[in-house]
């Protein structure tokens, strides 16, 4: 029996990663930030247009100390999720804005650019000359 195919990238998907920064006067925790999310989407989009979505939470790039994340999701409900996440007020007892601090194309990008990660190949040593 043979294996079903996969698709080419050109006929996948595409997916995009909202940047975000949670401002608040307390920590939160990626458990609870992630469940105001989906009752967000929930409430605002409804569950078609939620799981046409395709929110996913990226947990590893979640950081509790500076409270900056990336979600995924696809190509054409970026606005809609960004909407959904303007909507979020409060998350436990704690009152919270939610900053998008911007939307990439690629996992890489989003680092590069908004969560201060750097390459350092591309630096050269001080003292060195070519």
């Amino acid at each position: 029996m043979d294996k079903p195919r996969t698709l080419p990238p050109t006929l996948r998907e595409k997916h995009r990663y909202i940047v975000f920064e949670i401002i608040s006067e307390e920590p939160i925790e990626y458990e609870e930030f992630s469940k105001s999310v989906w009752l967000a989407c929930l409430s605002f989009l409804g569950e078609l247009k939620t799981s046409e979505s395709e929110i996913k939470i990226i947990k590893n790039l979640f950081n509790p100390r500076t409270q900056q994340g990336v979600i995924r999701c696809r190509n054409d409900a970026t606005e809609h999720v960004r909407a959904a996440l303007s909507f979020i007020t409060k998350i436990g007892e704690k009152n919270v804005i939610i900053k998008v601090l911007g939307i990439t194309g690629t996992i890489s990008s989003a680092k590069r650019k908004y969560l201060g990660f750097t390459d350092l190949s591309n630096f050269e040593r001080l003292g060195e000359e070519e």
